[in-house]
């Protein structure tokens, strides 16, 4: 039997190898009829690559002019080129229907680490659908859709690929933009519910926050039958501050202290900034006893702390705080924070500078009777 003719410009293996003669004809017949119509100019590359299954290399037996051109290399080093052209490899999978499709992002080094995983999934479904990113020899990227067909030859231990590239670039240059364009409008809705729920100043939470996360507490509470306390602190003598150091640097002073606060406060408590130099600390799990000695913790660490160091003021604060607990004290909202505004002002009038809470407990004749507990500031 005569042996195929190899044709002009032959950059494979099987023609020139030790192969079946069925698979030598095939392959000389699919060339034929690829260079037929890399010859119409037609805008998709077709090429036929191979690999032996005892090896892990691939290489074409036939590679279009136009690859050959992106790649700026001679035939026989398009498969090489190829792979050391490409930047990332996606691959896209059904999940439940048509139009729900999953796409895998692999980049250079993830494809060698990964390739005989790949190649096995090729061999399992006998086609292969996928999307490259390449740098070309020209110093543009180019985007290269490949959809191929898988043929074995198992008395040769071949594995043929029957395929053709599309340059999609424009399309996937078009989808990345609009990944990006869609990113940065996670992004700015992400910083804008930020910002809807986050005092300006300080970065502590705001009212808005409180007043919608604080009831969704207590009905958590109420079933759980856990506890949490309120703190309502008050800047001592703020005014002095604002009126020696003017408003810049009193505003300031009060991010300062949010900053002490959000470093004293342990998740998942957190902080709101009510208004002027008024906070409220919310306390998740925290009973009578614990909130009071949380609240000395941060009274004494906003007394210790010297702010404005910066502007070269050295400015000393001192604060008043009170306490409510839930369910002991009150359970509802409104109570609870009347409550420990209540024993806020209770320090108040007592010295400032302290913590304090109330406690009331109803009498058998129904009157409420308060009693201060506290650490300094005792009736």
């Amino acid at each position: 039997m005569s042996q195929p003719l190899i044709p002009d410009a032959y950059c494979g293996h099987i023609l020139k190898g030790n192969y079946s003669q069925p698979l030598k004809d095939h392959v000389t017949r699919c060339i034929q009829d690829f260079q037929r119509f890399d010859r119409l100019g037609a805008p998709t590359i077709p090429y036929i690559a191979a690999w032996k299954e005892t090896q892990h290399v691939i290489w074409y037996e036939f590679v279009s002019r136009q690859l050959i051109w992106l790649l700026g290399c001679d035939s026989a080093d398009a498969a090489d080129f190829f792979r050391n052209s490409i930047v990332e490899r996606h691959i896209y999978s059904k999940v439940d229907s048509l139009e729900d499709m999953q796409e895998t992002i692999l980049q250079s080094n993830e494809l060698l680490e990964r390739k005989t995983e790949l190649r096995e999934e090729v061999k399992k479904s006998g086609i292969l659908e996928a999307v490259y990113k390449i740098a070309a020899a020209d110093g543009r990227t180019y985007w290269l859709k490949d959809q191929a067909q898988l043929e074995s030859f198992e008395s040769d231990q071949i594995y043929i690929s029957l395929g053709n590239l599309t340059v999609v670039t424009k399309e996937m240059e078009a989808e990345e933009h609009l990944k990006q364009v869609q990113n940065a409008l996670k992004k700015s809705e992400q910083k804008f519910k930020e910002q809807a729920i986050h005092d300006n100043l300080t970065g502590l939470f705001n009212t808005r926050y409180l007043y919608t996360a604080l009831p969704a507490l207590i009905k958590k509470s109420a079933v759980s039958r856990d506890v949490f306390s309120l703190v309502f602190m008050d800047i001592d003598d703020f005014k002095q501050v604002v009126d020696t150091h003017g408003h810049l640097n009193a505003s300031k002073t009060l991010q300062e202290i949010g900053t002490t606060l959000m470093a004293a406060l342990p998740a998942p408590a957190f902080g709101v900034a009510y208004g002027g130099d008024e906070f409220v600390l919310v306390l998740p799990g925290f009973d009578k006893q614990q909130a009071l000695g949380m609240a000395e913790t941060i009274r004494q660490r906003i007394k210790e702390t010297i702010y404005l160091q910066k502007a070269g003021l050295n400015v000393r604060i001192h604060s008043s705080l009170g306490v409510s607990t839930f369910p002991d004290d009150a359970d509802t909202l409104t109570e609870l924070l009347a409550l420990a505004d209540q024993a806020m002002f209770s320090v108040k009038e007592r010295g400032k500078d302290s913590v304090c809470s109330i406690s009331y407990r109803t009498t058998d004749d129904g009157q409420r009777i308060g009693k201060i507990i506290s650490y300094n500031c005792q009736k």
